[in-house]
């Protein structure tokens, strides 16, 4: 879920539950929240379909990245978008999410990173280490929505720190949205792994370290033809405790470690980030 369009007008929470209670738990009010916020401005530049790897081995002064700053997403999330909260580290970006100990309307502090190109249809990859954490959101995503909730595409891989073995496929047309869990055979917070999906016109093929997981053909994925762009983000909410788990502010600050994020115009059988 794009947290990072939420504005602070939104009344309404982001409940789910998992397979069987928590992973369903949730996206109704949410969906309605985002409905009936005014848009942000987005950076809307031509669609592109030039392949691309970045391994973030350089501060992020390039043109390609816009870094969210000076903002937060509404009063169901905890914490507020910093550029200063976006770093380098041995293995790449590094997104810090830590207590706000300065001025500023959340108790959290934490950073988004997107693409300032729109792509339209394409293969998309990150490599990442999500930390544990209950109340945290590691998320990679590609999200569109210009002119009001009709005009809302996105495309989800969502990673929660209460349960690292287990990862959310969300796909959002016009406010609505399609939930897809599964079961990871790894601790997605004790080691880097590659998550994926190809967007094409009659399909989301999801992959996690090159495999395929899950196959999105049916519901509306047709009616994904807006041009999105990429992102990545690490968010928290204290007011989601039946999705997230209840955040001990005594763990921060928490990491999450981007080694890198690339885009290919289709998938050609192998993995992006990983030589």
């Amino acid at each position: 879920m794009r947290a990072s369009d939420l504005g602070p007008a939104c009344g309404a929470s982001r409940m789910r539950g998992g397979r069987g209670g928590k992973a369903l738990f949730g996206w109704f009010l949410l969906v309605t929240c985002l409905a009936t916020l005014p848009l942000k401005a987005q950076a809307q530049t031509a669609t592109t379909s030039s392949l691309f790897v970045e391994r973030f081995q350089t501060p992020l002064i390039d043109p390609r990245w816009i870094v969210s700053d000076g903002w937060h997403s509404g009063e169901w999330f905890s914490s507020e978008w910093r550029r200063d909260q976006v770093g380098l580290g041995p293995q790449g970006l590094v997104i810090s999410l830590d207590r706000n100990a300065g001025d500023g309307e959340k108790p959290y502090v934490s950073g988004e990173i997107s693409t300032s190109e729109e792509y339209l249809y394409g293969y998309f990859e990150a490599r990442l280490r999500m930390p544990r954490g209950r109340g945290l959101v590691s998320a990679f995503f590609t999200f569109t929505r210009p002119e009001g909730v009709e005009s809302w595409n996105e495309i989800d891989m969502e990673l929660t720190g209460y349960d690292p073995r287990r990862i959310e496929l969300v796909y959002h047309v016009a406010g609505q949205a399609t939930l897809q869990v599964e079961e990871l055979p790894f601790d997605a917070s004790e080691d880097f792994h590659t998550y994926a999906f190809e967007w094409r016109r009659n399909a989301i093929r999801w992959y996690i370290d090159n495999e395929l997981v899950h196959v999105s053909r049916r519901g509306r994925v047709a009616e994904l033809t807006r041009p999105q762009r990429m992102f990545s983000s690490l968010w928290n909410s204290e007011r989601m405790p039946r999705w997230l788990g209840v955040i001990d502010p005594s763990e921060a600050p928490w990491k999450m470690h981007v080694a890198c994020m690339a885009y290919a115009p289709r998938y050609e059988g192998r993995s992006l980030c990983v030589d």
